[in-house]
């Protein structure tokens, strides 16, 4: 017996009133920026009569606000409090959501988003460190899951719905949309009560390790290579499905990894507080490459799904892992330094490789691209085994071993 059942008071101890309220927080605010993410180049094209090239700068300068808001956030919250941070955060970016409706030029967009950006950032480092300290440490690879999974439904919802109130209301509805789910995660991150003291102390605001923790620098170079065919398909798996004619399957790809990794990150995160990281990080790694070499050359829609299926149990679940590993490598006063410096390097591999790799795609095709993507992630492999996983082996047998009986 693999043991994974929660007790009643299992459950209670996880799921306190503040753990559903930091984890609804995060998910309404992640679907408001979401919905602005994936509409922004379309809207900038038509709104400013730019090139594709142009308009796609507006998402840079999310990724990039976003990398300062993680950054300069783990000293913040050590020095002020993730409470404070949130309620500051959530505003911020309540105010800057109010501030699209009222945008007159293309340079005031790009500081626009570049701001929200570091709002989101800001916002998204306080949700994860205030779980942090919320979950008990022997739940930890389980809360961390469940927590996340408000991070995975946003990511599918949140580009779903963005798009889908652009084309069937406008774009003026959809601002006016998101700028509600934006209010209401401040008015949730209020609902806080008696929100945990993050034990912290004054640290240097000209100090690196105010901000980051080397500690974390082997998880984060395993965070930075990850998430480069996610955001390869989050980019280009639309114009990708169109090409082979299989549009609604590349729409499906998305609801249906969204799934997958709904249902099994708990059981994920089961098996990480028994057993250990490496009995999930294997796994996702090896299986989130078998989706990008599915994708190389798919050529009907049982393909594409199925690369869906494998996409949410390896990437999906590997983005909870790997968050929660960072914070094992640390002790509980250096959780938001951990949480800031494995999320600069997932966000920075995720921001950074639709850039990167698209020049393959461009020059060499669609398939070209996934299959060099595959490598590189299956290679990961390699890299996380010398960085940590050869010096962490499991916790305990995967299965114990039944004692003979005597006669």
């Amino acid at each position: 017996m693999l043991g994974f059942h929660l007790g009643e008071g299992e459950l209670k101890e996880l799921f306190t009133r503040n753990f559903v309220v930091v984890t609804i927080t995060n998910f309404l605010v992640m679907i408001s920026y979401y919905e602005i993410f994936v509409t922004s180049a379309l809207y900038a094209q038509e709104r400013f009569k730019i090139p594709l090239s142009e308009a796609g700068l507006t998402l840079g300068m999310m990724v990039i606000g976003c990398l300062f808001g993680r950054f300069m956030s783990g000293n913040i919250i050590s020095n002020v409090g993730g409470l404070k941070v949130l309620l500051a955060g959530t505003l911020t970016y309540s105010l800057l959501a109010l501030a699209n409706l009222f945008i007159p030029s293309l340079g005031l967009l790009y500081l626009q988003r570049f701001l929200a950006g570091l709002a989101m950032g800001t916002v998204l480092t306080a949700t994860g460190s205030i779980m942090a300290f919320i979950v008990p440490p022997k739940m930890q690879g389980l809360g961390v899951s469940i927590f996340s999974l408000s991070t995975a439904l946003a990511l599918a919802l949140g580009p779903f719905i963005g798009l889908t109130v652009v084309q069937t209301l406008g774009y003026s509805i959809m601002l006016y949309e998101s700028l509600s789910l934006a209010l209401l995660s401040f008015v949730t991150a209020c609902m806080l009560k008696n929100a945990p003291s993050l034990p912290s102390r004054a640290r240097r605001w000209l100090s690196l390790d105010s901000y980051v923790d080397k500690r974390v620098f082997n998880i984060g170079l395993i965070a930075l290579l990850m998430p480069l065919g996610y955001g390869c398909i989050s980019a280009f798996l639309a114009s990708y499905s169109q090409e082979r004619g299989l549009e609604i399957a590349g729409s499906l790809f998305f609801l249906v990894s969204a799934a997958v990794t709904i249902i099994s990150r708990p059981i994920a995160g089961r098996f990480f507080d028994r057993f250990g990281e490496n009995i999930v990080i294997y796994p996702a790694i090896i299986l989130a490459a078998a989706a990008l070499l599915i994708l190389a050359d798919a050529t009907t829609a049982a393909e594409i799904v199925l690369a869906g299926i494998l996409q949410g149990l390896g990437f999906g679940n590997f983005q909870s892992a790997g968050q929660a590993l960072s914070l094992k490598l640390v002790p509980r006063e250096r959780f938001p330094q951990a949480t800031s410096t494995f999320f600069i390097c997932f966000d920075l591999g995720l921001g950074l490789s639709p850039y990167i790799f698209g020049t393959i795609a461009v020059h060499q095709g669609f398939g070209a691209m996934f299959l060099t993507l595959s490598v590189i992630t299956l290679a990961t492999v390699v890299f996380y085994y010398l960085l940590h996983g050869r010096s962490h082996p499991l916790k305990m047998p995967l299965f114990k071993k039944r004692s003979k009986r005597t006669r």
